[in-house]
């Protein structure tokens, strides 16, 4: 069963979301995808048998953890013509930063993380393990229920490098999926994806003589989860945007945003948590996008300029001052990524079903991806 409801006009599409409340298949037998919208739980049977483009097919779970000095990520993805476990972490007061990565070339949907099945799982929300263990890589991802465990032990050079960190889920909590197409002749491109955010956060994270430590609500620190599936062309280029923070009144608050991936006539990218509730956004753009992406071509540093994000509906208008750029440029020839993950305070007001939340200082990030794989 779906619920369409009034939204309001996107900035280049028709003025309806669609939300998904009961289970429905994901894609039909062809590859086509046959629901586009999006949900708050996981109600879309994903059949990763039924992908029909195989050789561009995308998989990925990334975990991002923050609090207001540090960050840490860790992706697991198999994107064709590559799979690869990468952790890592950043300083954002000091720059300093360290990462390993475990690469396997053209494993087109057949890295083997140690499931019982070749690849990614299919679904998020259901028990698993990832485990890859290689020399001075031991890495181990647990997905359960109410939370989630994260452990590496590594050696880089002669430095220690090792991960301990538990996330926690709230009591129902709930997320932003979302399923939407590209608009390509063959019908068979599609961007299923899942948010998860304000997981709480707890552990340490060694890397040689630094010692860094996540302790949940007392410093904010909070995860979220980025789980895509899907198959699209190979050059795309989006804006994706995330942070989580606690209220005066001690609500745990975020929103995850985003534009400029597929056709989002059925669904915006864009979605508030409040104490793990989702309240769907309009659309959003970046105001003065003009002015910001002409040094974003190159590397980034801070002009003075704020950045404005403002949505359709009135039910995101916000502002970033920018602090810190993680700039990554990964490219061999065409192929390869070229990222600027902008953190800055955020100061604002987003809406929440009838609430307005006034935001003063949060920390959050926007980022301009640009992608050739």
């Amino acid at each position: 069963m779906e619920r369409t409801y009034r939204s309001y006009r996107d900035w280049d599409a028709p003025s309806l979301q669609t939300e998904y409340t009961e289970e429905t298949p994901l894609l039909g037998d062809g590859g086509t995808l046959l629901a586009r919208g999006w949900a708050r739980r996981n109600v879309f049977g994903y059949d990763r048998d039924k992908v029909r483009a195989k050789a561009h097919r995308k998989e990925w779970d990334f975990y991002q953890i923050s609090n207001d000095d540090f960050t840490v990520q860790i992706t697991i993805a198999d994107i064709s013509l590559g799979g690869a476990v990468t952790v890592g972490y950043f300083d954002r007061k000091t720059g300093e930063r360290g990462s390993m990565m475990k690469l396997n070339l053209f494993t087109f949907g057949k890295f083997d993380l140690g499931l019982d099945h070749k690849g990614l799982a299919e679904d998020d929300w259901t028990d698993h393990t990832y485990k890859l263990k290689k020399k001075n890589f031991d890495f181990e991802l647990s997905v359960g229920k109410d939370k989630r465990t994260i452990k590496f032990i590594g050696k880089k050079g002669k430095k220690d490098f090792t991960m301990d960190i538990e996330l926690a889920m709230m009591p129902d909590h709930e997320s932003h999926f979302i399923a939407v197409p590209f608009d390509t002749r063959d019908g068979r491109h599609f961007y299923y994806n899942q948010k998860t955010n304000g997981m709480v956060s707890t552990g340490k994270v060694v890397y040689g003589d630094k010692t860094y430590e996540f302790k949940g609500l007392e410093d904010k620190s909070f995860a979220v989860l980025d789980w895509g599936r899907g198959v699209w062309p190979f050059h795309q280029v989006w804006w994706w945007g995330n942070g989580n923070t606690i209220l005066p009144d001690g609500r745990v608050f975020g929103f995850e945003i985003g534009w400029g991936f597929g056709n989002t006539e059925a669904a915006s990218e864009s979605t508030a948590f409040l104490d793990g509730k989702a309240y769907k956004l309009g659309y959003l753009k970046l105001e003065n996008e003009k002015e910001i992406v002409k040094p974003l071509d190159s590397c980034w540093d801070d002009n003075g300029v704020e950045w404005k994000i403002t949505s359709d509906d009135g039910s995101f208008e916000m502002t970033m001052k920018p602090e810190f750029d993680n700039y990554t440029m990964l490219r061999f020839l065409v192929v390869g990524n070229l990222c600027h993950q902008v953190f800055g305070k955020w100061s604002g007001t987003v809406k929440c079903g009838d609430e307005v939340i006034e935001i003063k200082d949060m920390t959050a990030f926007l980022e301009r991806s640009d992608n050739m794989w």
